[in-house]
């Protein structure tokens, strides 16, 4: 409850109605501050958290309203995040580990991260009403940028129409974000796929695939990727001569395709 949580040194909380539930051994000395009212954050076990490096605020800053903010079990990080506004909701699944600056601004914005990510230095933008979510087991490299919108409106000069509203994000399980790659407003990644480093990405990605370039293309299908060089590769699959001589022919027009 509020009240107990309110004593331990590094957490700071005003405002009222507030529900705070964290793990008596987690250690709040890089700082938490929550002010408004009727917010939730839930901070499970055996969490470790520390301000990301170059950091100027605390590494969890909570301001508004109806904002819930979830750190699950045996998650290593380190942040800057700020979550500001209105019913926003922040979830990192069990054993994240992750360096990563948030924002989660304005109304009703929702980033979900999957359990066993890791991010090695990421910045992610919720800028506007919508939701990023990244699942299970990812990799997501150095200086690596996820965004659901351009964070700046667009108009149109003649009809005063903006014109490049925010999109949610899609990452499935198990994906490969490479050094310096941006994952921008409306994408969707498959699951098992890789995004090359210094990929753009604004489009659909297929599972097990890997993409580069800008924007990024397909370069090769069929892909399965491990974290470490001793785990076990994938058993091969072997098909039959006529089954392979059609899927041959299948990833050559969709590699012409691709290049048009």
């Amino acid at each position: 409850m509020a009240g107990a949580a309110t004593a331990r040194p590094g957490l700071s909380v005003s405002g009222e109605g507030h529900t705070i539930d964290i793990a008596s051994d987690v250690d709040l000395s890089a700082g938490i501050d929550i002010a408004g009212r009727g917010n939730t954050l839930v901070i499970g076990p055996g969490v470790s958290l520390s301000t990301a490096p170059g950091g100027r605020h605390p590494a969890l800053r909570i301001v508004g309203e109806g904002q819930h903010i979830r750190l699950g079990a045996g998650g290593r990080l380190s942040l800057q995040a700020s979550v500001e506004g209105t019913g926003a909701r922040l979830e990192l699944g069990e054993r994240v580990i992750a360096t990563a600056f948030i924002n989660l601004l304005g109304t009703h914005t929702d980033l979900t991260v999957g359990a066993g990510t890791t991010m090695v230095q990421a910045a992610i933008q919720l800028h506007e009403p919508g939701h990023i979510r990244i699942g299970r087991d990812c990799m997501i490299s150095s200086q690596v940028y996820i965004s659901l919108s351009d964070i700046h409106p667009i108009y149109d000069l003649a009809t005063g129409e903006r014109i490049n509203p925010a999109a949610s994000v899609e990452i499935g399980d198990h994906v490969w974000l490479g050094l310096r790659s941006m994952v921008m407003k409306g994408s969707r990644i498959g699951d098992g796929s890789v995004v090359a480093a210094g990929a753009l990405v604004s489009g659909e990605v297929e599972p097990a695939c890997i993409v580069g370039g800008t924007p990024a293309r397909v370069l090769r299908r069929g892909v399965v990727w491990r974290r470490d060089f001793d785990e076990a590769p994938p058993e091969p699959v072997i098909l039959p001569a006529a089954a392979t001589s059609r899927l041959d022919g299948l990833l050559a027009r969709l590699w012409r395709r691709a290049r048009r």
